[in-house]
């Protein structure tokens, strides 16, 4: 299963990745702060609501949460697009 990876010390909420995406399931979040998958594609979505809330823009630690996304068909345009290399793709 194809494992998102977002590196939030990077991210700065462009999402130039959730445009590129072709299957839509990134998407940027309600309050601009950060990209992320959509909440229905994500497999591991409960073990990972905790972290959203601790996201702090102006945090210098690092951040880095893995989700499980059995949708993405792992072509890399997001990988490509992301100004910030704040994402990555693992099979």
């Amino acid at each position: 299963m194809p494992i998102v990876i977002y590196d939030y010390s990077k991210c700065t909420g462009v999402a130039e990745c959730a445009e590129s995406c072709p299957v839509d399931i990134l998407e940027g979040s309600a309050n601009g702060r950060w990209c992320k998958p959509v909440d229905d594609e994500v497999e591991n979505k409960d073990a990972l609501d905790k972290y959203y809330d601790k996201v702090d823009p102006n945090d210098e630690s690092e951040l880095v949460l893995r989700f499980e996304m059995p949708s993405c068909i792992e072509c890399m345009a997001c990988v490509a697009v992301c100004p910030e290399s704040a994402i990555e793709i693992e099979s």
